[in-house]
């Protein structure tokens, strides 16, 4: 009814803010690293980025599919829909709740101390992106829950059909929205004077670096599956994923190296 969708939508709206908040600390914290790691690569940052992108690009859509299982399993009631949106919140504050009760006193002051130096530098200059994506993001998934919420009784007969409307629908179909999007911005977006080649070339290495995140988080959600489910199908679906990430990996550096070689006949 009307009055059960008004709420649905308010909190929908305040569900929002932790999943903009995390996609704005894992963009900051990957512009971080960039600035203390400049023209250096090592593989354990590689890691710890990928890791930061399956956080910003792949983690909200999930959010957004899993309070949506919640919300279509359950019974429709005012406690049940808000606990469910509650229990979404609080799983996704996980890691800063963690980081509170097991880092220490001067390991949070070397973590504010790398930010605040990277802060003062003239890269942070110009935080209106990473703002402004955070807030898109969290609109959108948002726009998506509503819109799913509506048509999953039309659209899925059966309950054999539920994973693949959540998989594809809300998951997939929104995630290829977004990392094209930051694909084409970052190559219109001009950054200290970069040149049109390496503008390219940047937006295809954003482009690639999402999917080499999705991929290998696909990878790790199948290995889970073969765990608890003991189910050897999945083993297939691994093997493919893991084989693109290769393929996507062996891209990047190829992208990065063009860059390169762009970036240095440009200054010479």
């Amino acid at each position: 009814d009307g009055g059960t969708w008004l709420m649905v939508v308010f909190l929908a709206l305040l569900w929002a803010l932790p999943i903009s908040q995390d996609i704005e600390e894992a963009a900051t914290e990957e512009r971080v690293m960039d600035h203390h790691l400049t023209e250096s690569r090592n593989i354990p940052a590689e890691i710890v980025r990928l890791a930061l992108r399956i956080r910003r690009i792949i983690l909200p859509f999930m959010a957004t599919a899993a309070t949506l299982v919640l919300l279509v399993t359950d019974n429709i009631s005012a406690k049940n829909i808000i606990l469910n949106f509650l229990a979404i919140t609080f799983v996704s504050e996980a890691d800063n709740v963690l980081a509170v009760l097991i880092l220490w006193t001067r390991q949070r002051e070397l973590m504010e101390k790398a930010a605040k130096e990277a802060h003062d530098s003239e890269e942070f200059h110009d935080t209106q992106a990473a703002f402004f994506w955070a807030r898109v993001q969290g609109i959108f998934c948002v726009t998506i829950l509503l819109i799913a919420l509506y048509f999953v009784e039309k659209v899925v007969t059966n309950c054999d059909g539920l994973w693949d409307f959540f998989a594809v629908q809300v998951t997939l179909y929104p995630l290829l929205i977004v990392v094209v999007g930051q694909a084409v911005y970052r190559g219109c977006a001009k950054v200290h004077q970069e040149t049109t080649c390496a503008r390219i070339l940047s937006a295809l290495i954003e482009f690639f670096r999402n999917f080499l995140a999705f991929f290998l988080g696909g990878t790790f959600v199948d290995v889970l599956r073969i765990l608890y489910t003991r189910d050897q199908d999945f083993g297939e679906v691994a093997g493919d994923d893991l084989v693109y990430s290769i393929v996507c990996l062996l891209i990047i550096i190829g992208m990065e190296t063009c860059k390169r070689r762009c970036c240095t006949r440009s200054q010479e």
